[in-house]
């Protein structure tokens, strides 16, 4: 394989990690960022995500991690198709 495809898969390993930290592992995004996390409430609700970083999070590491595992996909079996 060229080392191009090697280059583009490696980018979208990142790409999956990233989108994946963002979408799940949102206190340590936050801390990244340097946003504090969630100022907790009294009453506790079963859905208590109500800040709006937490949908924008959740979204774009979503729509991020996704992008990272087609792109890689894409390139790689597009390659393997060729040989």
């Amino acid at each position: 394989m060229p080392i191009y495809v090697f280059i583009v898969d490696f980018f979208a390993i990142i790409l999956a990690i990233v989108g994946f930290s963002m979408a799940f592992r949102q206190p340590f995004v936050r801390r990244l960022i340097g946003r504090s996390p969630p100022p907790p409430s009294a009453i506790v609700a079963a859905n208590s995500d109500e800040e709006p970083i937490t949908y924008v999070l959740r979204i774009a590491g979503v729509m991020v991690m996704v992008f990272g595992i087609a792109i890689g996909m894409m390139v790689t079996l597009f390659n393997l198709a060729q040989l």
